[in-house]
């Protein structure tokens, strides 16, 4: 996200929604939004959007692109939380001479890594957590180009990297570990030019063993609402998808913190809170918006 689009659309905030299955995420009991840009005026935020989050001893950490005050280029800052009600700004986690959206955090090998959006000095770039959460080192750079809102995920053996090109394209690309070496899949776009259905807008994750990925949905403007996709056949020479569901999963409430836009998600699966029987589970999802 740019910061004109920041001022055109509105302030982000991010929220906090539970469901059976990805199509039924509604509000809990915990008040929205729980995190927004006043929790950092100490570090002059204006927004918040794009989170992420890993639970680790006993609290849940959350990564988010950060919008100050004066600045065109973005941060990364943080909160974290023990019972996702009350949540505690740590500040400011990671920067960089340019800005930085898209904090997808992620575990492998005991190590925590984090790969932003670095679009706009065409590369990938991953940093490992040396401090967790607050100090961040660079790792390697794993690809080159114009690609945003990258979005891995582990299938069938190998790693997968979504990526954005140029807003409304989605390329593809998979390596045998995290840090790659990553090649490009056979096929140069998975999607062209699509407003509705090639930016990602978050994890993937797999529901009833189908791996699901997200897009942005911007057919009438940016950051209109989030799709589901099922990826019904994905390997080094083909990918095939389809819709999850008709309608989009997340959408704009008609009033509110998320009246308007609503663009990302990471999604995970949790015990239900009340009513839950045994083993019995339901997505928590961390998502933004704004009015």
């Amino acid at each position: 996200m740019t910061v004109d689009a920041v001022h055109e659309i509105g302030h982000w905030k991010i929220g906090l929604l539970r469901g059976q299955s990805l199509d039924c995420l509604k509000p809990t009991a915990i008040a929205n939004p729980i995190v927004t840009a006043a929790d950092f005026d100490p570090w002059n935020g204006i927004a918040v959007a794009d989170p992420f989050a890993i639970y680790r001893d006993g609290a849940w950490y959350l990564f988010f692109e950060l919008f100050q005050n004066g600045s065109r280029n973005a941060v990364i800052g943080a909160s974290r939380s023990e019972n996702l009600r009350d949540w505690e700004p740590l500040g400011i986690v990671l920067t960089q001479p340019h800005h930085l959206s898209y904090p997808f955090v992620f575990e492998h090998d005991g190590q925590t890594y984090m790969m932003p959006e670095t679009k706009s000095v065409k590369r990938v770039d991953i940093f490992r957590a040396v401090e967790f959460p607050y100090r961040w080192e660079f790792e390697k750079t794993i690809l080159r180009g114009r690609l945003m809102d990258c979005s891995m995920v582990q299938h069938q053996g190998l790693y997968w990297i979504f990526a954005g090109w140029r807003s409304h394209g989605l390329k593809l690309f998979y390596a045998s570990h995290p840090l790659g070496p990553w090649k490009s899949h056979w096929m140069p776009f998975l999607r062209g030019y699509s407003r509705s259905s090639s930016r990602p807008g978050g994890r993937p994750v797999f529901q009833n063993n189908k791996l699901v990925r997200f897009s942005q949905d911007c057919t009438d403007y940016y950051g209109q609402q989030l799709r589901a996709w099922n990826v019904t056949r994905m390997n080094r020479l083909w990918y095939s998808e389809e819709p999850l569901y008709r309608k989009p999963i997340l959408s704009g409430a008609g009033d509110g913190w998320n009246a308007r836009c609503m663009h990302h998600i990471d999604a995970f699966r949790v015990p239900v809170v009340n009513g839950g029987q045994g083993s019995e589970q339901e997505w928590l999802a961390f998502v933004d918006g704004c009015a």
